[in-house]
Parts: C-alpha cells; sequence; structure tokens
C-alpha cells in the first residue's frame, strides 16, 4: 500500500524538479515557422550541428528539433538578448527562437543537459 501512494507522489515531485528552465529570463514562445535560419537537431543527447554561423545584427530565427522521444530538451544561447531561451518541451517536438545578436561568439546549452552544448558565430 505504501508504494501504491508513494510512487504517483515521486513521479510528481520529479516532474516538478525538471521545471522549465525558467529563472527568471523571459521564454520564447513563437510559432515553429516553415522556412528557419537555423534548425538544430537534438539527438541522442548531442546537438547537431554543434556550430552554426548566422550574420551579425539581423534578427534569425533558430528551430530546435527534438527528435529525443519522452525526453525534455530547449535551447539557450548564452549571453543573448532575451527572450534567450526555448522552453523545456517532451520530444519529439520542434521550437523557434527568435535573436538578434551583435558580432561574436556565443555558446548554447539545453538548460537540463549541460553536456549538450554547441557555438553560435554571429559575423
Amino acid at each position: 500500500m505504501r508504494r501504491a501512494v508513494l510512487l504517483p507522489l515521486l513521479v510528481a515531485l520529479a516532474g516538478a524538479a525538471c521545471g522549465d528552465g525558467d529563472d527568471g529570463a523571459r521564454v520564447s514562445s513563437e510559432p515553429v515557422p516553415d522556412d528557419p535560419d537555423v534548425v538544430i537537431v537534438a539527438e541522442d543527447m548531442a546537438f547537431a550541428p554543434d556550430e552554426v554561423e548566422v550574420p551579425a545584427g539581423e534578427p534569425v530565427t533558430i528551430v530546435i528539433d527534438n527528435r529525443d522521444e519522452g525526453v525534455n530538451h530547449n535551447i539557450h544561447v548564452e549571453g543573448s538578448p532575451e527572450p534567450d531561451r526555448t522552453p523545456l518541451e517532451l520530444g519529439p517536438s520542434q521550437q523557434a527562437l527568435t535573436v538578434t545578436l551583435p558580432a561574436g561568439t556565443y555558446g548554447f546549452v539545453c538548460d537540463i543537459h549541460p553536456g549538450m552544448t554547441g557555438t553560435v558565430v554571429a559575423r
């Protein structure tokens, strides 16, 4: 009987602990365009490609294509103006983030999988 009560409680707590990756920053919730500027695939706990180049000073739409079924992923472009990330979402799914980056190099990461990283170069 204790297990029957504890299991649903543990599942609920685990879901709450995952959160939405929002640590006070504005999170993007825009529609996915038919023809995005960049598509980054999240699959097998890795991003591909792990480096992309975009034009500096222009709005660029990045789509994260989460192909890991039942796994939460997002993309967070570190150091970019807000919104700088998509919400965590179970795969398979797609989400879009539009950013305007000054010239430079920016890291991107999945907020709950810090080993999933990449680089955006704005030129």
